[in-house]
C-alpha cells in the first residue's frame, strides 16, 4: 500500500519544479522532501524524479504515479469535505422513523422546513411504530425517531436514546357522519360503551391503550376490527362498522362522511416526542431536525380544550 503523504510530496514537487518549492508549500525542509521522496521510490522499487538545471522533473515512472496520485488526492480532499460538511449538520444522510399519524402532517411539515435549509441533507423516511422506533434508535439504525407516550402505557428507560417533548396530543373520537352523537361538541368515553370499535393498532405495547382507558370509564371495548392502515380505520368509520380514535395531529386528514368530536378522557392523551441519540454521538442533521419539528409544532398551535376547536382548520362543532 502506498503512503498518501509521500504522494502528496510527489504531487507538491511536480507541481513546483523543485524540491526547495515543495518544501515551502509543504512547510517542510528540503532534506524532508528529499528524504520522502527517496522511502516512496523505494516503495516503488522506481526512479520517481530526476535532476536538471533548473531543478527536478518527473520520470516516466512519475508521471504515471503522479496521474493516479492526483486521483487519489482529489477524492481523499472529497472525502473531507463531505465529512466537514456531515459536521456542520449541512450533508451526508439522516435517516427518519416515524409513526403513521405523525406522517399526516408534522412530520412532512417538519422535513419540508429542513429541507429548506439543509438541502444537501439525503433525508431516509420509514414508518414505524414507537417501539420500533426506540429500538432502532437504540441500535444505531435511525438518527431520529418521532414516538409517543400515554399516561398509562410509559415508555420505559431505554439505553442511548434521549427522548425530547414535542407537543401533547390530545385523541379524539371519530364517528360515521349519521351517528346519532354527531351533534355533540364533546363525549365521554363512558357513553361509548355499546359501541363497536376500530382499533388503529395491531401490535406492541400500546395495543392496550384502547381497552386500559375503557376498562377505567367501565366497560369492556367491543373490538369489530384492527388495522395498522390509518386510511383503513377512517374508511371503516365512514362506512358505519364501528367509532375510533383520532389524534389532534391527525385530523387535517379527516375525510368526508367522518364526524370528529372531543373525548372527554384525560388518559386518552399522549405527548410526541423526538428519540435522538445522547448529544455526544448525534449527527447534527438530526439536532436541526429537531429544532424543525418544534418549529411546526408551534405553528399547528395548542391542542383544544372542551372550550374551542384545534387551529388546524377542523371544526369540531361542524
Amino acid at each position: 500500500m502506498l503512503n498518501v503523504p509521500r504522494l502528496r510530496v510527489l504531487y507538491e514537487v511536480a507541481k513546483a519544479g523543485s524540491l526547495t518549492a515543495a518544501a515551502k508549500e509543504l512547510n517542510y525542509t528540503p532534506s524532508a522532501v528529499s528524504q520522502q521522496i527517496a522511502l516512496l521510490q523505494r516503495e516503488t522499487d522506481s526512479r520517481l524524479i530526476e535532476r536538471h538545471r533548473r531543478g527536478v522533473r518527473l520520470t516516466e515512472a512519475g508521471r504515471q504515479l503522479l496521474r493516479h496520485a492526483t486521483i487519489v488526492l482529489a477524492e481523499l480532499r472529497s472525502a473531507e469535505a463531505a465529512l466537514a460538511a456531515v459536521a456542520r449538520g449541512e450533508g451526508g444522510r439522516m435517516r427518519l422513523g416515524s409513526f403513521p399519524t405523525a406522517n399526516a402532517t408534522l412530520m412532512p411539515r417538519a422535513v419540508a422546513a429542513f429541507r429548506g435549509d439543509h438541502p444537501a441533507v439525503e433525508l431516509e423516511l420509514v414508518e414505524l411504530d414507537r417501539d420500533e422506533g426506540l429500538a432502532q434508535v437504540a441500535d444505531h439504525h435511525l438518527d431520529i425517531a418521532l414516538v409517543y407516550e400515554f399516561p398509562m402505557i410509559p415508555m420505559g428507560d431505554t439505553p442511548e436514546v434521549e427522548a425530547i417533548p414535542l407537543v401533547v396530543d390530545p385523541l379524539h373520537i371519530m364517528l360515521p357522519s349519521d351517528h346519532p352523537m354527531a351533534s355533540r361538541s364533546s363525549i365521554r368515553l363512558a357513553e361509548l360503551s355499546t359501541q363497536h370499535w376500530i382499533q388503529g393498532v395491531r401490535h406492541g405495547s400500546t395495543i392496550e391503550v384502547l381497552p386500559q382507558a375503557c376498562h377505567a370509564a367501565g366497560f369492556e371495548p367491543d373490538i369489530v376490527f384492527r388495522t395498522d392502515d390509518q386510511m383503513a380505520v377512517r374508511g371503516l368509520v365512514a362506512a358505519g362498522i364501528g367509532i375510533a380514535l383520532v389524534p389532534w395531529l391527525a385530523l387535517a386528514t379527516v375525510p368526508p362522511g367522518v364526524i370528529v368530536r372531543r373525548l372527554d378522557e384525560p388518559s386518552l392523551t399522549r405527548t410526541v416526542m423526538a428519540a435522538v441519540p445522547p448529544e455526544s454521538r448525534r449527527l447534527p442533521a438530526a439536532s436541526a431536525m429537531v429544532q424543525s419539528l418544534r418549529e411546526i409544532c408551534v405553528q399547528l398551535g395548542t391542542p383544544p380544550t372542551r372550550a374551542r376547536p384545534p387551529s388546524m382548520g377542523l371544526d369540531l362543532d361542524e
